[in-house]
């Protein structure tokens, strides 16, 4: 099987086949992770309105001489609620959709074209939303509305940070399936899910495990794909690290070796071949 071995020169020379090779048996398998959370209840978004009302009422105070310091924690609540909505903005799950591409490991530009396109529309989202509001008190002339400048230049700023790095790993992922091929493995394992996107996986095969992955979903999401523990399609090499492409939902995580340093031996063992297909991918060091 092409793709990641986690064999020692000896393993070779003893004529051990690459299947047995790549993966290690699993001492106590983990749970395949099971379905995402479910939605978000509206009743957030309508506490995040009543805040921010608020806030922006305490803003109000900055030109009333002896209460100015109340405007001190209104403008600290509105940048704390700007954060919580852009990243909400750009980093919200899908519904469990198809994916508009195909998901069989077929097609290695559709899922990053979808990403790409995705983050677009909800960066613009927020940008043209940003310059709304500073146009407001512009066209009003409304000496109450003029706080809404600096939430719409916060926001572009907020937006901006956020979105380059989300396009920073969608980037990544492309470059991974520039140069390698899509391998079924199933199922997989969830560990931990961290923030951020951030999740760590077991990728199994026939049996088998891969070492723990760390693994970063490019948009960010914070949950677990539908079905991923029924399987998804890698494309990679577990030493240096690869992609997983969830069926059904079309899903990408761009994914390392958790333990990084214990794995370095194994990458200097690697033939020159891999090790620079790792390279081309961007692998040659940690950076999930």
């Amino acid at each position: 099987m092409p793709g990641a071995s986690l064999e020692r020169g000896s393993d070779e020379a003893a004529g051990v086949p690459p299947e047995a090779r790549t993966l290690s048996p699993p001492e106590d398998p983990p749970a395949p992770v099971g379905l995402p959370e479910r939605a978000v209840p509206l009743r957030r978004e309508v506490l995040w309105a009543v805040a921010a009302a608020a806030s922006y009422g305490m803003t109000l105070f900055l030109g009333s001489g002896g209460l100015v310091l109340l405007a001190i924690p209104g403008f600290l609540g509105l940048a704390v609620l700007e954060v919580m909505a852009v990243r909400y903005v750009l980093r919200r799950p899908s519904r469990g959709t198809p994916a508009p591409y195909p998901t069989d490991g077929s097609d290695h530009r559709g899922p990053v074209n979808f990403l790409y396109a995705a983050l677009l529309k909800r960066y613009a989202v927020l940008v043209v939303s940003s310059l709304v509001l500073m146009a407001v008190p512009l066209v009003t002339r409304a000496a109450s509305l003029i706080p809404l400048m600096g939430v719409g230049l916060l926001g572009i700023a907020l937006a901006t940070v956020f979105w380059f790095d989300q396009l920073r790993w969608v980037r990544q992922c492309a470059r991974v399936l520039s140069v390698y091929s899509f391998e079924f493995r199933a199922p997989v394992y969830g560990l931990e899910l961290w923030r951020h996107g951030k999740r760590v996986v077991v990728l199994g095969y026939q049996g088998l495990k891969s070492p723990d992955m760390v693994a970063r979903e490019p948009m960010g999401h914070p949950r677990w794909p539908d079905a991923i523990a029924d399987g998804g399609w890698f494309a990679g090499d577990e030493v240096f690290g690869g992609v997983l492409l969830v069926p059904g939902t079309g899903e990408l995580m761009c994914m390392q070796p958790l333990d990084w340093d214990d794995f370095e031996q194994w990458r200097k063992e690697a033939g020159e071949e891999r090790r620079a297909q790792a390279k081309r991918a961007g692998f040659d060091s940690r950076v999930v």
